[in-house]
């Protein structure tokens, strides 16, 4: 029995040699993938219901926005719109997060010289983050103010560095008093019967670049 066991044992040495005996063979691969650059901006306007906040994508290309029809609300004794806007900033053809500045310029104003849509509207400032089930979580942007009356937005700039990981959202809405955060600015001033009858109007210009 001593000597079939030592056979045995020798053979499985001699298996193990033999396949140790192999030389070892290493090889590198380089993998990579490229995402191609911007070659253009997007600016998606969505139409979003003031009491449901149900945002309707409006076609390409819409730049005429009105807060018509207004409706005078008898308890607040001003008038208001059922929607507000949301614009929201991006880039086409490849990757990247624009640099945004916006601009405003009063228009018609019945009121005269003063008090006019700039001082009764406001833009809000906030970053979108798209999570991965579709889901949005948002972050007012402190540094924007977050909100502002349109009429002191003069170079008003949201660099890309702002919403990395995301994309700029600003809302467009009537000035209303409202103090929930983010509040209006205490200097606005609401649509009301004190008012001249007549159109508002002013001229929000957007210009967005990739870093």
């Amino acid at each position: 029995m001593k000597k079939v066991s030592s056979l045995i044992l020798g053979g499985l040495f001699l298996l193990f040699q033999a396949s140790t005996s192999w030389a070892a063979n290493q090889t590198t691969f380089t993998v990579s993938a490229t995402v191609p650059g911007a070659t253009g901006i997007s600016i998606t306007v969505s139409s979003v219901n003031s009491t449901s906040n149900v945002f309707t994508t409006l076609a390409p290309g819409t730049t005429a926005l009105t807060f018509d029809p207004m409706t005078f609300n008898a308890p607040l004794g001003i008038y208001l719109p059922n929607h507000y806007y949301a614009l929201d900033f991006g880039t086409s053809g490849g990757g990247g997060t624009p640099d945004v500045t916006v601009t405003y310029s009063e228009g018609a104003n019945p009121n005269g010289s003063s008090n006019g849509l700039g001082t009764k509207s406001t833009a809000t400032f906030a970053k979108e983050v798209t999570g991965s089930g579709g889901s949005t979580t948002e972050t007012f942007l402190n540094d924007q103010g977050p909100k502002q009356l349109l009429v002191n937005l003069n170079a008003q700039h949201v660099p890309f560095t702002d919403v990395v990981g995301g994309f700029l959202r600003i809302y467009l809405g009537v000035w209303t008093g409202s103090q929930v955060a983010p509040a209006d600015p205490a200097a606005g001033k609401p649509f009301s019967n004190g008012d001249a009858p007549g159109v508002y109007s002013g001229s929000l210009v957007a210009t967005a670049v990739v870093d």
